[in-house]
């Protein structure tokens, strides 16, 4: 139980490291992080990601929307449907949160993740 919130805590402190004071909240960052992995999301997939309200999620968006980051688009499918997708400047700025850091180290935290989150999906099932 130690090393899981020494885990935790040190999962925060990086968070907060590469999120620059007077930056984008948390919550803007995983969104856009998220959003650079899956290329589009609705503002339902949004909303469940961050397990609050449509209405709170469209709020987030219009956030990062306003600030050029990502773009609300409407399927040709069915109009009513929003996706919200990165602009360049919004995919520019999830690169410019890992400046700080070597190569050498993000691969490092990335195989460490990758192997924390196998073994405890093995135990998860």
């Amino acid at each position: 139980m130690n090393q899981m919130a020494a885990v935790q805590q040190n999962s925060q402190a990086f968070i907060e490291r590469i999120i620059k004071p007077g930056s984008l909240t948390q919550n803007q960052i995983m969104l856009l992080m998220q959003l650079r992995l899956s290329g589009s999301l609705t503002i339902t997939d949004v909303a469940e990601w961050f397990a609050v309200t449509p209405g709170a999620a469209s709020s987030m968006c219009d956030k990062l929307e306003d600030l050029g980051l990502l773009q609300r688009m409407r399927t040709r499918e069915d109009r009513r449907v929003v996706t919200i997708v990165l602009t360049e400047q919004g995919g520019q700025r999830i690169l410019d949160l890992f400046n700080d850091f070597e190569a050498s180290e993000l691969m490092k935290i990335s195989e460490t993740l990758e192997k924390i989150n196998h073994l405890m999906a093995e135990i998860a099932h």
